[in-house]
């Protein structure tokens, strides 16, 4: 989940389909992934690039799937990755290739997120 406070907007203002708020910051869960998806589509009437931080695989497959007209097509997928995921010091973002499920994890997914580079990271805690 991001999160911010309201003394950290720089405002909002409405658009075709939801109202949009201008974040100065944005504070995420040290314990979470999250998902920067960049891609073309249909924005306030124009088509133009759009980028959007999402926190779940369901959000990232409807994007991919084009299901909304703001989302024609999606160019780049990084992990944002805490942590405890990558065993690192700090947050790290990278270039996703794929985003399979662990293989007998079906009724209740693990995800396996691959890097660019060939490196493997599990949702698994």
């Amino acid at each position: 989940m991001l999160f911010t406070n309201r003394a950290e907007l720089q405002g909002q203002f409405a658009a075709v389909d939801d109202v949009r708020l201008l974040w100065r910051s944005a504070g995420l869960n040290p314990d979470s992934y999250y998902f920067v998806v960049e891609g073309c589509g249909v924005v306030d009437g124009c088509f133009g690039p759009w980028v959007r931080i999402v926190s779940n695989v369901e959000e990232v497959d409807s994007l991919c799937k084009g299901s909304r007209p703001e989302a024609l097509s999606v160019n780049k997928i990084q992990l944002v990755a805490p942590p405890s995921m990558t065993r690192r010091s700090e947050f790290s973002m990278q270039l996703l290739s794929e985003i399979r499920i662990k293989e007998g994890s079906e009724p209740r997914p693990i995800y396996e997120f691959v890097t660019h580079d060939g490196q493997v990271y599990s949702s698994a805690r």
